[in-house]
């Protein structure tokens, strides 16, 4: 018998922070500095009833981490030539991403190229989202025929979409769950199908893993696949005063960070995919995202939305957060820099 585990426990320590991020997301959307009508969808009746907002500096920074791993994303599923490609999400929560890209291919009325997207997490949050997922119908038409709760009720698999739970700690026998069949379909096609383009979503999740367990995953999936590409977030260059002040603040949640002390710099962000064996890796901070990516008339359109007083403070928690990309085989993405003129 599976018993809950307490709610001081670092498990659920680490899970709450999907939390934060959902509201931040929900936060973010309802005052318009992103399109997300299903973020709120999975907010709990009392976190739905909540009128307060998160503060500017976060809207701001929410925004940008959003629009870069979008535009990340978008562009390696955009790069498919007609080919089928498949997204692997880890540690995904409640994230949105899916529904929101799928909602704007329609209304741009492209072909949505992702044979199946994946998304790992504990059981207890893939449980929880498979609930929501069949209990709504916008959520579930997206998703193709066959969907089926799986996995002893924490888990969900569709033609094009699949929610595994697992722990990313445990990653030698939850990579066979992923390339193996679903359990409703023992002898149909694997989960993944290690032949096609495949990007590796890690979106503030790497940082909660021993670094020898990212290592284990970034190894495996270059192994696996013929050719791929990562995107993650994480935070870096912990060893200041804001990083100390940081991970004290978060010690206080019962949350600790056994990622930060290997990545101390952008550099050791993209050079973790390199030495993984992927062709071509980079980083940017969200800072220098803000400063040389993202347009100048979207950062105009944002800027309107809040005044911001603390500058300084933005720019020192943007500077410690960053998107690092690589890709391996054929194809690539790439954020690059806008052009000013």
């Amino acid at each position: 018998m599976h018993r809950p585990e307490p709610a001081s426990s670092p498990d659920a320590s680490v899970r709450s922070t999907d939390t934060d991020a959902l509201v931040s997301r929900a936060s973010a959307a309802s005052l318009g500095y992103l399109s997300d009508p299903f973020a709120p969808l999975f907010l709990t009746p009392a976190l739905r009833r909540s009128t307060e907002k998160r503060p500017p500096l976060i809207n701001i920074g929410t925004h940008a981490r959003t629009w870069a791993i979008d535009a990340l994303v978008a562009q390696f599923l955009a790069d498919a030539d007609g080919g089928e490609r498949q997204v692997l999400s880890l540690g995904a929560g409640t994230d949105t991403r899916m529904w929101r890209l799928i909602d704007k291919a329609k209304l741009e009325g492209r072909p949505w190229a992702c044979r199946r997207w994946i998304e790992v997490d504990f059981e207890e949050a893939t449980g929880g989202k498979a609930r929501t997922v069949v209990g709504k119908q916008i959520l579930k038409d997206p998703l193709g025929d066959a969907i089926r709760i799986e996995y002893g009720g924490t888990g969900l698999t569709s033609a094009h979409y699949a929610l595994v739970p697992g722990d990313l700690r445990d990653f030698a026998s939850l990579s066979k769950t992923l390339t193996s069949p679903p359990p409703s379909d023992p002898t149909g096609p694997p989960l993944l199908d290690p032949s096609l383009p495949t990007l590796l979503l890690a979106e503030c999740v790497l940082v909660y893993l021993p670094p020898e367990t990212t290592s284990d995953i970034l190894a495996w999936f270059r192994q696996t696949f013929a050719s791929g590409s990562a995107v993650s977030y994480d935070p870096f260059g912990l060893q200041d005063s804001f990083g100390k002040v940081m991970i004290r603040n978060l010690a206080t949640r019962n949350l600790a960070l056994p990622g930060a002390a290997t990545t101390p710099s952008l550099d050791s962000l993209s050079g973790r995919l390199l030495t993984a064996g992927f062709a071509t890796a980079s980083s940017l901070s969200i800072k220098q995202i803000r400063e040389s990516v993202i347009a100048p008339d979207e950062l105009a359109r944002v800027g309107r939305i809040e005044m911001i007083d603390e500058v300084e403070e933005l720019n020192l928690v943007l500077s410690h957060y960053a998107i690092t990309w690589g890709s391996f085989g054929a194809g690539g993405i790439s954020l690059g820099s806008r052009n000013d003129d």
